[in-house]
């Protein structure tokens, strides 16, 4: 009967949240250290992987939606989901360590080498995580469920940030001995084990109780479907929201190693801050059930970004305050943004629902794999204009100019303040939080009366 209604249990929301620690275990591991790893370890000019990484998170962007289309048009006994979590997470594994192998080659080899192994990994990547998201409209209608699970997830999240942040270079130092062309493999492959066992975890733990049916999946029309996307405004917004918020994701961690260093002159603190960063986003991830409970999605996200934004405001007059405040109020901003994170997931998940009720087909696989393009596309631009930004003030580690300083603080402020004032137009514009349940529960009269 629980089920029957929607309510899942508390061993099936933590498993669900061990599909995003494992991710982390993984991704996290690749987005922290690979480009010291290409650069200090493999060889390649800093230059080449910029490049690489901005042209393969493109082309990995563009592969989504096809991955999108596929689980709509798939129909197993596993589900829609799940089977890609069974069967793509261990050629994801591999690839992962693969990416971290150094073949004795040429230059161009290595480039192409790095080139074909990094490209493969984020599609194996996407072929694990957008099921993994669009698994959650599957699992339950209910808004208070999708606040838990999602809040489940961002936990997950912060935990491997944290633990990839706290584990890597030990690993890497024990392992290898000094030798990090050893040593980093060889940690990505005791990560990428935990990572296997978690996503199998997922799939057998969480269950796909409301995807559509055979008949219904075989009507699928890919370009229909595209049409009715663009014509979901709740949709459109969220998606909006979530660009803006990986381009903040993108310029914030992209910056804030130059922040700390040059503008606040703490180079010692750049573990700390970067570890505050994670474990704010898992204390946000922690009380968004609390606050979205009694706010709603829409309006808590909205007041918890709103006092982000004042409290960055805030932190350019505490420069030279002292350190403890600056960090204690650093981390309390990031809270308020972490506390948006679950509810976006929250919200593109009740975005599926008003899809079947609007157009008659639920589309998780496309709803989720357009929004995952946005958050790659944003999160790969975001770094961009951060390098491109350094190199316009002319930016030299050797010589730090005063131009270059003011650059990185400009990018520090401005950037996370005018994309998170975005975001908050984005959820201002969001209507769904107080249609939600009324959709709900013509969704279900709808079933009901085809059963009966």
């Amino acid at each position: 009967m629980a089920q029957a209604a929607g309510k899942l249990s508390l061993s099936e929301k933590i498993s669900y949240g061990f599909g995003d620690l494992a991710s982390n275990f993984v991704w996290g591991m690749t987005t922290s250290y690979l480009l010291y790893f290409y650069t200090n370890v493999y060889g390649l000019a800093a230059t080449a992987i910029g490049t690489l990484f901005l042209i393969t998170r493109i082309l990995d962007a563009v592969i989504d939606p096809v991955i999108g289309v596929m689980i709509d048009k798939t129909s197993s006994r596993f589900g829609k989901a799940r089977p890609f979590i069974l069967f793509l997470t261990i050629p994801f594994a591999i690839f992962s360590v693969l990416t971290f192998i150094t073949p004795d080659w040429s230059e161009g080899g290595k480039l192409i080498y790095a080139y074909l192994t990094y490209l493969i990994l984020g599609i194996l990547y996407s072929g694990v995580n957008l099921p993994y998201g669009a698994l959650m409209p599957m699992m339950t209608k209910d808004p208070e469920e999708k606040n838990q699970l999602s809040s489940f997830r961002i936990m997950g999240m912060a935990i491997g940030a944290i633990a990839v942040s706290a584990l890597t270079n030990p690993l890497v130092k024990w392992i290898g001995g000094g030798n990090d062309r050893l040593g980093f493999p060889v940690t990505m492959g005791i990560f990428t084990v935990v990572a296997v066992v978690m996503f199998y975890v997922v799939f057998l733990k969480c269950k796909e109780r409301f995807s559509e049916s055979a008949e219904k999946t075989k009507e699928f029309n890919t370009l229909t479907s595209a049409k009715h996307m663009f014509r979901n405004q709740p949709w459109v917004m969220i998606a909006l929201n979530s660009l803006f918020m990986f381009l903040r994701i993108g310029v914030v961690f992209g910056v804030l190693v130059y922040f700390v260093q040059y503008v606040l002159g703490q180079p010692e603190m750049i573990p700390l801050y970067l570890t505050l960063a994670n474990v704010a986003n898992f204390a946000g991830g922690a009380l968004a059930p609390f606050v979205l409970r009694r706010l709603g999605k829409r309006n808590g996200s909205i007041l918890a970004l709103t006092g982000a934004v004042l409290l960055y405001g805030v932190l350019f007059f505490l420069e030279s305050s002292p350190p403890f405040l600056y960090l204690v109020i650093f981390f309390i901003a990031n809270i308020g943004i972490g506390i948006n994170s679950p509810a976006n997931f929250s919200m593109l998940a009740d975005t599926v629902d008003y899809h079947e009720w609007k157009f008659g087909h639920r589309s998780e696989g496309m709803l989720y794999s357009a929004y995952s393009f946005a958050t790659k596309f944003g999160i790969a631009v975001g770094g961009s204009v951060v390098a491109y930004a350094l190199g316009f003030a002319g930016y030299d580690p050797d010589a730090v100019t005063p131009q270059a300083t003011d650059m990185i603080r400009v990018l520090f402020y401005i950037g996370p303040i005018l994309l998170t004032i975005l975001q908050i137009g984005c959820l201002v514009l969001y209507k769904l939080d107080k249609e939600h349940k009324q959709i709900v529960q013509d969704l279900d009269l709808r079933t009901s009366s085809v059963k009966a």
